[in-house]
C-alpha cells in the first residue's frame, strides 16, 4: 500500500507544482500594477481608466456616482426681456459648438457628463477656453489631462503645462480646474480610485481561487484507492515494483477513458471513497469576498445597495445612506454647476450681454417621500396645536416649521 501511494501522489504532487508555478507566472500581473500597467505620473490617469474600464465592481461604482450627478437640468436667464432674447440665441449657438467631441445635445451638458466622469475616475478635471478667431466669444473648450499639470506654490498655488519644452502657466481666466478631495498640502484632488487597487487585486485574485477551487474541489468527486497485490514466491523486489506499477497503471488509464454505460472489472483490491463538494467552504468564499467588495464599495464612498449588492441592511439604515448619499451628490454637482454657469456667463460677457445664467439640476427621485410627507404633517399639526393652545407665537411656530416669520397679507 505505502508503495502505491508515494508513487501516485509524488507523480500528481510534481503536476501540481508545475501547474501551480505555471498559474502563478501567468498572473504575475497581479503582484503589482506596474507589472501589468505601463504606471508612472503622467499615466495615472490612463491607469484608472483601465481600472474602470476592466473591474466590474469598480465600473459600476463610478457609472452610479454619473448617474446619480448627471440628472436631468435645465438653465435659467436673468436680465431684461430683450437681453434674455438675445442671450437665449447665443447659448443656444455655444451649446452647438462647445463640446471638443461629437454630441446631438446640449455641448455643456455634455461636458458636465464627462466632467463628473472624470472626476469619479481620476478625482480631476481641467481645461481652457478657446475664443473664436474674432474674440468676441468661446469657440470651444479644451478638456486637459490632469495629471499633466505641474502645481507649483508661489505664496499660492500656481498651475503649469509644459508645451513644447516650455513651461507655461495655466492661471488666468480661461482656465478651469476642480480637483476632489484637494487639502492644503495637495491641490491637485484625489482619485477616489487611488483606495482601492490593492483590495481590488485581492478581490480579483480571490475570482480566480474560486474559480480554481470550483473547478479542482467545488464538486463530488471519487477518491480511488488500489491495494498493491501480494508479492509472488521468489519475485524481486525490482520485478515486484515493475508489476505493481503496471498495475496501477493499467487501472488508472481503465477509469481515465471510462464512459458512463462502461462498467469496470478488477479484484476485490480497489476502494472508491467521495470527496470534496462541502458546503462550508463555498459559504465561507462567499463571506470573504463581500467583506473584499464592501471594501471596494467603501473606497468609491458608494453603500452597497446603491450599485446593487444588499448585505442585510435595514430599511431604517438605507434610509440614512440614502440622505447621505444625496448630501454628497449636491456638493459635486454645485461644482458642475459652477462650471456651467462660468462657461455659460463668460459668452454673455464676451459677446456684451447684460444677462446672467444659472444652470439647475433636478433632485434625484426620493424613494422615502411618502414616509417623509408623513412626517411633515405630523410635525405640522405638533406646532399648528402648540399655537392654537397658546405654548408659542405664530411666529415661533412659524420658526419651528422653517419659515422666518407667518405671512401676511398685504
Amino acid at each position: 500500500m505505502g508503495i502505491f501511494n508515494n508513487l501516485f501522489f509524488r507523480k500528481k504532487q510534481s503536476l501540481s507544482q508545475e501547474a501551480k508555478i505555471e498559474t502563478r507566472r501567468r498572473n504575475i500581473r497581479w503582484e503589482n500594477p506596474a507589472n501589468w500597467f505601463n504606471f508612472h505620473k503622467h499615466t495615472r490617469s490612463d491607469f484608472y481608466r483601465y481600472v474602470r474600464d476592466n473591474i466590474p465592481l469598480i465600473s459600476a461604482s463610478v457609472w452610479a456616482w454619473v448617474r446619480l450627478c448627471f440628472t436631468p437640468q435645465h438653465y435659467v436667464i436673468t436680465g431684461t426681456e430683450s437681453e434674455k432674447k438675445r442671450a437665449e440665441v447665443v447659448l443656444d449657438r455655444l451649446g452647438k459648438r462647445i463640446f471638443e467631441g461629437i454630441s446631438r445635445k446640449d455641448g455643456v451638458k455634455s461636458l458636465l457628463e464627462l466632467f463628473f466622469l472624470e472626476i469619479f475616475t481620476t478625482g480631476r478635471f481641467a481645461g481652457e477656453i478657446v475664443q473664436l478667431a474674432s474674440g468676441r466669444g468661446i469657440d470651444y473648450f479644451h478638456t486637459i489631462d490632469s495629471y499633466e499639470i505641474i502645481w507649483e506654490k508661489k505664496g499660492r498655488w500656481i498651475p503649469y503645462i509644459e508645451r513644447d519644452g516650455k513651461k507655461i502657466s495655466l492661471d488666468d481666466e480661461r482656465f478651469f480646474y476642480y480637483g476632489l478631495g484637494a487639502d492644503l498640502k495637495n491641490p491637485a484632488g484625489v482619485s477616489p480610485i487611488s483606495a482601492i487597487p490593492f483590495v481590488a487585486e485581492i478581490e480579483e485574485r480571490m475570482l480566480e481561487d474560486m474559480s480554481l477551487y470550483s473547478h479542482n474541489a467545488g464538486v463530488p468527486r471519487l477518491h480511488i484507492k488500489i491495494t498493491p497485490p501480494e508479492p509472488m514466491k521468489g519475485e524481486s523486489q525490482a520485478n515486484y515494483a515493475k508489476r505493481i506499477n503496471s498495475y496501477f497503471d493499467e487501472t488508472v488509464e481503465k477509469f481515465k477513458y471510462l464512459d458512463p454505460d462502461d462498467n469496470i472489472f478488477t479484484w476485490s483490491d480497489v476502494e472508491i471513497d467521495l470527496v470534496g463538494g462541502t458546503g462550508g467552504v463555498p459559504f465561507t468564499w462567499r463571506l470573504n469576498r463581500e467583506q473584499v467588495i464592501e471594501d471596494v464599495i467603501t473606497g468609491m464612498r458608494l453603500f452597497p445597495w446603491v450599485v446593487g449588492r444588499t448585505h442585510g441592511t435595514t430599511k431604517n439604515w438605507v434610509q440614512a445612506q440614502f440622505n447621505l448619499l444625496m448630501q454628497e451628490v449636491d456638493s459635486i454637482q454645485e461644482e458642475a454647476k459652477a462650471f456651467a454657469d462660468w462657461l455659460r456667463n463668460t459668452e454673455l460677457q464676451m459677446q456684451g450681454i447684460d444677462a446672467k445664467s444659472s444652470n439647475i439640476f433636478a433632485p434625484n427621485q426620493d424613494p422615502f417621500i411618502l414616509e417623509k410627507a408623513k412626517s411633515n404633517a405630523i410635525m405640522f399639526d405638533t406646532v399648528d396645536r402648540k399655537v392654537k393652545r397658546g405654548y408659542i407665537s405664530k411666529d415661533d411656530g412659524a420658526k419651528e416649521l422653517g419659515y422666518h416669520k407667518v405671512f401676511k397679507k398685504d
